[in-house]
């Protein structure tokens, strides 16, 4: 993944949570909870930051969503189609 790709995967993140938490009206306070700093959050939204394994793990549980639901956007799809179609040894089909 290059920098151009990382940014764009970034904003669609960033613009897909939004939209989450204002459907659900949720307040960042309430989104962040306690386990997350508002401000570590702010960066996730603002779109400074990607956030950790366990702040997807957090802020999808206070949405009250699966972590999917936060990963479904255009870009990550494109990028792991395009990974998948180039690699030699896709993973086993269950």
């Amino acid at each position: 993944m290059n920098e151009e790709e990382s940014k764009i995967i970034l904003a669609e993140f960033s613009k897909n949570l939004i939209k989450i938490r204002k459907k659900q009206d949720k307040s960042q306070e309430e989104t962040s909870g306690l386990e997350l700093s508002v401000r570590n959050y702010q960066k996730i939204e603002k779109g400074e930051s990607f956030p950790s394994f366990k702040s997807l793990l957090i802020i999808s549980k206070n949405l009250e969503i699966d972590p999917s639901i936060l990963l479904d956007i255009p870009s990550i799809k494109k990028f792991t189609d395009s990974k998948t179609k180039k690699s030699k040894n896709p993973l086993p089909q269950k």
